[in-house]
């Protein structure tokens, strides 16, 4: 299975992560996104993760002289990472600050638009901790649906997470270009994301 693949150069590459199938190699050693893609290049450098019931944009670089680059733009949050998600109840406030693993956490949202008691958001983090847009949400008494680690109930109001990594932007590591990719919503979550546009 070769991921789909929305921005590929030399240096970098930009691909599309299913639900289910974890970014890397597993305790259990079921291959992740990153084993797949090397088997199809030379050099494949892991930088960030997207959670496994989560899908959506993921980067990967594929020379070493991106490395540097790539990773001070992801540890100072240069790489914009959008979400869409939908939410089980209406968000309060639009900035979401609670400590994340007793780390600092800031997401910041937008609704999109409300159906039947849940909300589809925009979604942008300001920092990377560990399953922080879920922990957030739940946090405040709006967990993802579909949501079986964090969600309690609302674990069951979808088939899988409604969680979806749909933009990303940044400066090529290289060249210096402005990179924008965008990953439409994935067919198992469609039926979800069309209450919302009745």
């Amino acid at each position: 299975m070769r991921p789909v693949v929305h921005f590929e150069d030399e240096d970098i590459v930009i691909v599309e992560k299913p639900f289910g199938l974890p970014t890397q190699r597993d305790k259990n050693g079921t291959d992740g996104l990153f084993e797949l893609l090397q088997n199809d290049y030379e050099y494949v450098g892991l930088h960030h993760r997207l959670d496994r019931p989560a899908s959506g944009l993921v980067l990967f670089t594929l020379s070493k002289r991106a490395n540097r680059e790539i990773g001070q733009a992801m540890s100072e949050h240069r790489i914009t990472r959008g979400y869409q998600a939908v939410l089980v109840g209406t968000p309060r406030v639009q900035v979401w600050t609670q400590d994340v693993g007793l780390k600092s956490a800031h997401t910041d949202l937008s609704i999109v638009s409300s159906a039947e008691g849940m909300s589809l958001v925009n979604v942008q983090l300001q920092t990377g901790r560990k399953h922080q847009i879920r922990r957030h949400a739940a946090l405040n008494a709006t967990p993802i649906a579909g949501d079986r680690r964090y969600g309690a109930e609302a674990g069951g109001w979808w088939k899988r997470l409604a969680l979806h990594a749909n933009t990303m932007a940044l400066k090529h590591p290289i060249t210096g270009d402005i990179i924008s990719v965008q990953s439409p919503i994935p067919q198992d979550l469609l039926g979800l994301w069309a209450m919302f546009s009745k």
